[in-house]
């Protein structure tokens, strides 16, 4: 099996091959591979041969988080899919909050 060339956008549209990534993200590239599997990141067109994917922005910081959550919890990839899908949740739930508290400050004058 050949090792497919996988692009990473960074935030100035920077794209990195797989080997980059992996150095960059201290990950083997069999295990990225697998995360894509599992959905932890996913390239911007899943169906394009995989030695042409591209991923957003946010992806290399996704794998760097996903990689400290499972040296530090031991987790596996289901659990790590779940895990991120969580916090992501939390996070999306606290911008929410965020928001709306901004409106009704808004809304009393202050």
């Amino acid at each position: 099996m050949s090792t497919p060339t996988v692009y990473l956008a960074d935030t100035d549209g920077t794209l990195f091959t797989l080997s980059e990534v992996c150095e960059r993200c201290s990950i083997q590239t069999e295990i990225i591979i697998e995360m894509v599997e599992y959905g932890i990141v996913a390239p911007i067109d899943l169906q394009t041969n995989n030695d042409r994917w591209q991923f957003r922005p946010n992806a290399l910081e996704r794998l760097r988080r996903a990689q400290r959550l499972r040296q530090d919890l031991e987790l596996n990839l289901a659990g790590l899919a779940l895990s991120l899908d969580l916090l992501d949740q939390i996070e999306s739930l606290q911008r929410e909050v965020n928001s709306l508290k901004h409106q009704i400050q808004r809304l009393h004058g202050g």
